[in-house]
């Protein structure tokens, strides 16, 4: 796996405690069951004033999602027990605002069936490896949306 060499700063266990970006926080949730993909987007978001919460797992982020919501959601597409069309699938029956929030991080081609899906959800994905600008400026875009929404 290759990982993005940038301006990411170091932030420990890459959660940032809350912090206001304009008149609000945003709040940002990251699913990747790999460790090191999930602790960059936490330092690459957090970097720029995010508060990060980052879970290995899809279950993790349904749990955190029903205590909060979230301005941004990141998620992988394969995870060992629910891969993310499955969750954003959730996500879209039990929170359908969020559904909105959602953006995709694959390091995989997409199939056919996938490409199709990701089509139809008109949800943004980032291809790992990714640069850290292009994750700020996806999750720049996806919070501005919701904002104005």
């Amino acid at each position: 796996m290759a990982l993005p060499v940038g301006d990411v700063h170091d932030v420990g266990a890459g959660i940032a405690a809350p912090v206001k970006t304009g008149n609000r926080r945003h709040k940002i949730l990251i699913v990747d069951d790999e460790t090191e993909v999930r602790e960059t987007l936490s330092q690459i978001l957090s970097g720029v004033q995010h508060r990060v919460v980052a879970v290995r797992s899809a279950q993790d982020a349904l749990r955190h999602m029903a205590q909060e919501s979230y301005d941004a959601i990141l998620t992988d597409m394969r995870m060992p027990d629910l891969h993310g069309r499955s969750l954003y699938r959730e996500i879209e029956r039990r929170w359908p605002r969020q559904a909105g929030r959602v953006v995709f991080v694959t390091g995989d081609t997409l199939s056919a069936v996938l490409n199709e899906f990701v089509s139809a959800s008109g949800r943004p994905v980032i291809e790992k490896p990714f640069l850290p600008s292009d994750v700020r400026r996806v999750v720049a875009e996806v919070v501005a949306a919701e904002e104005e929404g």
